[in-house]
């Protein structure tokens, strides 16, 4: 059931992706240059909205989060890694096999340079595993570094996540106005 349930919202998650324009390189690399956020906004509202459901259920009881290891240097080398690869391409994992679905081919290329990417990791974690292992502070979430109950955290992610959306948006406004005045920005 949990693995039909993946693949429902999955497919849910890449309709949305679809018709949000996160699969066309050009509305990714506005985002980047910070010329167009609504795409930025949709993350930032999905993180917020998925909060609002997650932490609540999981305080109840009503579902277990399934937490990997936290290590920081690899996660700072990862996110790197994902930046840089972002960045050039244009492609996310999600975005990257809902455009290669939509029959873009850069997309495909996007694919397997994760796939040789994860292989090359698997190869070199271990000669380099004890060197990471280290900076690993296990099992945690980042709401495990406050002494913050869920519910009050769910709360606390969705009003910073709206004050950043709405900061955001005033932003685009204001920019959009100095535009069509001829200012320069």
């Amino acid at each position: 059931m949990n693995s039909i349930l993946a693949i429902v919202f999955g497919i849910m998650f890449g309709f949305i992706l679809q018709r949000v324009g996160a699969l066309e390189y050009k509305n990714i690399l506005k985002t980047l240059r910070l010329i167009d956020m609504r795409i930025a906004k949709f993350m930032f509202l999905s993180i917020g909205v998925s909060a609002l459901g997650l932490f609540p259920l999981r305080a109840m009881g009503l579902i277990r989060l399934q937490l990997i290891d936290f290590n920081l240097v690899g996660t700072l080398i990862g996110g790197l890694i994902f930046g840089v690869g972002f960045a050039l391409s244009g492609y996310c994992p999600g975005t990257s096999i809902g455009a290669w679905a939509e029959g873009k081919k850069d997309a495909g290329f996007v694919i397997l340079g994760g796939i040789f990417g994860v292989l090359g990791f698997t190869i070199v974690q271990g000669s380099i595993g004890g060197t990471l292992e280290k900076f690993n502070y296990g099992r945690m979430m980042l709401g495990d570094f406050f002494a913050l109950n869920d519910l009050v955290l769910a709360a606390v992610y969705a009003i910073a996540i709206i004050l950043i959306v709405y900061a955001v948006e005033k932003i685009e406004v204001n920019l959009k106005q100095k535009k069509s005045q001829g200012i320069d920005c």
